[in-house]
């Protein structure tokens, strides 16, 4: 019998050894240890232990669910109506199936409770306030194409697709930005600006990011000063650690939705030649797939599509 019940202070090394023994292909950063599940979840301020959501049987863990609801959690559009869970495990067990519809149903009861109308599976557009290095890579926004066992469910429980992108990354060993006279007369204009450690957006970023060594990279127009947009880079050290590599995540490649192409490639170009320079050997970012104009950008720059993410949807009756 599947026993669903709230989350215990116990608890934190057995969902630890959970995570460690997922397969790699559902995007977990592996090995885990308690001291990040702490910094990237549990000691967040606005944590609540009840909405993390334990599966038990015969009282082994046998899965686990994190239900997110309202407030500085969310972002601004999505603080009021919308439920979110951003991470759905269960075991490797044959009732692996049965664990994650149990959690669902669980995670759905206590939303009803609330004001929400509906629940997105998988993650937020934004970077969500949990699991951000840990699970997805530079955004836990959807779930991984790759990762059939939560496709799987969001199926069963009647998900529909709400957004996707696609998943890029990029090895930076021997990076040359592109030249011709497009990128020449750009860098005539145009100056690329770099911050390091800069101040927080919001409340909320500082709890994203604040364990994470983040870069601001500004695009400014020579002529007046102007800032065209911005690039935020976040080291990944659970990833570099994975794969054996510095690796770092561009999460707001949305910035550049206000520059021209010409002006979003050498910006991105120029930002990706000052990260090789201080020493990261690959770079991973996030593009939405109905985005033509910036999907070009980052093919013309030899960023290979590595996944897809898919946010997913379902009303709550």
């Amino acid at each position: 019998m599947i026993v669903v019940r709230p989350f215990l202070n116990s608890d934190p090394p057995k969902l630890v050894e959970l995570w460690n023994h997922q397969p790699i292909s559902r995007g977990l950063a592996q090995p885990m240890a308690v001291t990040l599940l702490e910094a990237q979840v549990l000691a967040k301020p606005y944590f609540q232990p009840k909405n993390l959501l334990i599966a038990e049987i015969e009282g082994k863990l046998a899965g686990m669910a994190h239900l997110v609801l309202s407030g500085p959690l969310l972002p601004e559009d999505l603080r009021t109506g919308i439920a979110n869970l951003p991470i759905v495990l269960a075991a490797n067990i044959p009732e692996a199936a049965e664990v994650e519809d149990a959690l669902i149903h669980a995670a759905e009861g206590l939303a009803r409770e609330t004001s929400a109308t509906s629940i997105l599976l998988g993650g937020t557009s934004d970077p969500g306030p949990f699991y951000f290095g840990l699970a997805k890579g530079s955004c836990n926004r959807g779930a991984l194409v790759s990762d059939t066992r939560m496709i799987e469910l969001a199926a069963r429980h009647g998900f529909d697709r709400a957004q996707g992108w696609r998943v890029y990354s990029r090895a930076l060993r021997g990076f040359r930005p592109p030249v011709d006279r497009n990128q020449i007369a750009a860098r005539r204009s145009l100056n690329v600006m770099r911050e390091d450690d800069p101040p927080f957006a919001s409340y909320r970023d500082a709890c994203i990011y604040m364990h994470q060594h983040r870069t601001r990279y500004s695009l400014i127009q020579k002529k007046d000063s102007q800032e065209l947009a911005h690039l935020t880079v976040v080291q990944m050290e659970a990833f570099s650690h994975l794969r054996g590599v510095r690796m770092s995540g561009i999460v707001d490649m949305d910035s550049l939705n206000a520059c021209t192409q010409v002006q979003a490639q050498f910006f991105l170009a120029e930002t990706l030649r000052q990260m090789t320079e201080e020493g990261t050997a690959v770079v991973e970012t996030q593009v939405a797939a109905d985005n033509e104009v910036l999907t070009q950008v980052v093919d013309t720059l030899g960023f290979e599509v590595i996944d897809e993410l898919r946010l997913m949807s379902k009303p709550i009756d």
